[in-house]
């Protein structure tokens, strides 16, 4: 048994917030339908670089256990087709700009009347109503609107997005969970309701906890100074460079008695007992100063040095991974971080496991990527189609007969 065995979700997604979001539940147990167009599928499947036979490692970060099905929406038969999917759906999950769906007549108001109990999941750049409804949503953008772009980076520079795409990623997060707490609540009720998510909420959600200080007290985050990572945090809390040219996080301001003294301690600085440096206050007033002192005594010590002069004194640090040695951790590894299948045609593919991990209903990796309209055989018997009338609906052009291959 798994946490959504039963569910069936109609995914309408492209790209990452609306994919990985779905993806969250069908690892748990959904069966998800991807609803592609014939033979290009969704817009995500092109993303480069590419593999063997234009397989795309992006797009199938995001798309595995899920079924795929080609349907021509510009059809009124293809639509009628996903109504007659949509009768025992749970979910019809989308991320299109708001009206597509119901210009589509595959909107909240005709589902609902199709299917009292389902859910109608939107993710969107700014949500379903208001100024911005219409505008193309994009993670830059939220990160700049958000306010978190201008929270990032250094004093000595201008404001600096994060290095992947990280308010998709969280928004998708929220889209799964919204269609989690909808799921949830139809159980009290009986029906089913529309789940609003979007890249902007998502991204002022990221820094609630600044935001919440601000708007009650008026006090602002200005960028800190280069290798500190907050303005409201010591040279204790920042990015440092090794002698043999590695990069750490030093973490000496939170946890320990008399931080100041066991960060000085462990590189040997004659500034230990200074008493200006002894208080975060202190800290706080000559950020520069004690930053350069971390730095210069950082510098003089290799990796492995520096780790074992701070766990001395009980100090947290931790390398500054890049993917080489991401992907060689060992608590990454023991994690299963990393998941790898078998693809006809392609090979072997890695990608990123599941996060969540669950000691009676885990996640499991049932189902590779599909290829476009895999499943369309598969998901017409169940509406009860015939071999028969599944050959006329192909031939007709409702729904497609690709390639096995066709990815």
């Amino acid at each position: 048994m798994t946490a959504f065995e039963g569910v069936r979700i109609l995914d309408f997604t492209q790209l990452e917030q609306g994919p990985s979001g779905t993806q969250v539940l069908a690892d748990f147990g959904a069966e998800v339908i991807k609803v592609e167009r014939i033979g290009a599928g969704e817009i995500g499947r092109r993303q480069e670089p590419t593999l063997a036979g234009g397989y795309s490692p992006h797009w199938s970060a995001t798309n595995r256990n899920k079924k795929s099905i080609s349907v021509d929406l510009k059809s009124p038969d293809g639509i009628a087709l996903i109504h007659e999917l949509a009768r025992d759906a749970d979910i019809v999950a989308s991320n299109f700009r708001p009206g597509v769906m119901d210009r589509l007549g595959l909107g909240w108001e005709t589902l609902a009347a199709i299917n009292p109990r389902i859910i109608v999941a939107y993710a969107s750049g700014y949500g379903q109503t208001g100024p911005y409804a219409q505008l193309r949503g994009q993670d830059l953008a939220a990160q700049a609107l958000s306010g978190l772009m201008a929270l990032t980076g250094t004093a000595d520079g201008g404001p600096m997005p994060t290095g992947t795409f990280l308010i998709d990623y969280i928004a998708s997060m929220q889209f799964a969970q919204g269609m989690m707490i909808a799921l949830a609540a139809r159980q009290h009720t009986g029906r089913g309701q529309v789940v609003d998510s979007c890249l902007l909420n998502a991204a002022v959600a990221t820094h609630l906890q600044e935001a919440a200080s601000y708007l009650n007290t008026g006090r602002t985050f200005p960028r800190p100074p280069k290798n500190l990572a907050h303005a409201h945090n010591t040279a204790l809390y920042g990015y440092y460079q090794t002698a043999d040219h590695r990069w750490l996080v030093l973490i000496g301001e939170f946890y320990v008695s008399e931080p100041w003294k066991r960060t000085a301690r462990a590189l040997r600085l004659d500034e230990a007992d200074d008493p200006r440096f002894q208080t975060t206050e202190g800290l706080l007033a000559h950020a520069e100063e004690t930053r350069d002192l971390v730095a210069a005594g950082i510098r003089k010590l290799t990796w492995d040095e520096a780790r074992t002069r701070f766990e001395a004194e009980d100090v947290l640090v931790a390398p500054v991974n890049d993917y080489d040695a991401l992907f060689e951790d060992p608590q990454v590894r023991h994690n299963e971080m990393v998941l790898s299948a078998e693809v006809p045609g392609v090979g072997e593919v890695k990608v990123v496991g599941m996060p969540v991990k669950l000691s009676d209903t885990p996640a499991e990796l049932r189902l590779i990527p599909p290829t476009v309209g895999q499943h369309n055989d598969e998901i017409l018997r169940r509406l009860g189609r015939t071999e028969k009338e599944i050959a006329e609906l192909k031939e007709r052009g409702i729904v497609g007969s690709e390639s096995p291959a066709a990815w």
